[in-house]
């Protein structure tokens, strides 16, 4: 019986003994570097897409607010019975709507906007800018007799850099394409069609 005891004492403390330890739990510092070198490279891979879905974004974004000043202009000159305009200032991010009888106080206004904008970036009011970055490409605005006949005998047609593009009392306006570009290259065509007064956006091919 002693002898039995004594070898059952010897096998409990062999096992004891052969127990595996515990596995390590902590990052050596080359697998840590080695993570680090993974992430900067997706993140380095990752980031053009990433910036060229944020300037197609805000190139969306610019069309929405120059088309949601063409929709203010049309219903505003059907409510008040007077012609409204979209004023552009060419070449940069600045546009506005309001009474055409106002040109020339819309001109003194772009004028000090521009300048706040240069000097702080931004205006005091957003959505009369376009998303940083986005700029007005270009301008076509067609005559038309109407038009001709309420820019007759005024100075402000095209002053201070101003494109106005009418709206009549009557919701009608004056045929006009307005393109966007981003800092990329991308574009966007804003299409008004005089006939109905109403816009939309078409997204065409990059410049480059």
């Amino acid at each position: 019986m002693t002898q039995f005891r004594h070898i059952l004492n010897s096998r409990v403390v062999t096992a004891s003994c052969v127990r595996p330890k515990h596995g390590r739990s902590a990052f050596t510092l080359i697998e840590l570097l080695l993570v680090m070198a993974v992430v900067i490279v997706v993140m380095s891979m990752a980031a053009p897409s990433v910036n060229r879905m944020f300037q197609r974004t805000a190139l969306d974004r610019g069309a929405d607010r120059v088309r949601a000043a063409m929709g203010k202009a049309r219903v505003d000159a059907i409510k008040e019975g007077d012609v409204y305009a979209v004023f552009i200032a060419r070449g940069s991010n600045w546009f506005d709507s309001g009474p055409f009888a106002n040109s020339r106080d819309q001109i003194a206004r772009a004028s000090r906007d521009r300048r706040n904008v240069d000097q702080t970036g931004n205006s005091g009011f957003e959505d009369n800018l376009l998303p940083g970055g986005i700029t007005f490409a270009a301008t076509e605005v067609l005559s038309d007799a109407r038009a001709e006949e309420v820019l007759s005998g005024t100075e402000s047609s095209g002053g201070g850099g101003l494109q106005q593009i009418l709206f009549y009392p009557d919701g009608t306006s004056q045929n006009a394409s307005v393109v966007l570009q981003n800092q990329i290259g991308g574009i966007v065509e804003i299409q008004l069609r005089g006939l109905t007064g109403l816009s939309k956006s078409v997204r065409l091919k990059s410049m480059r």
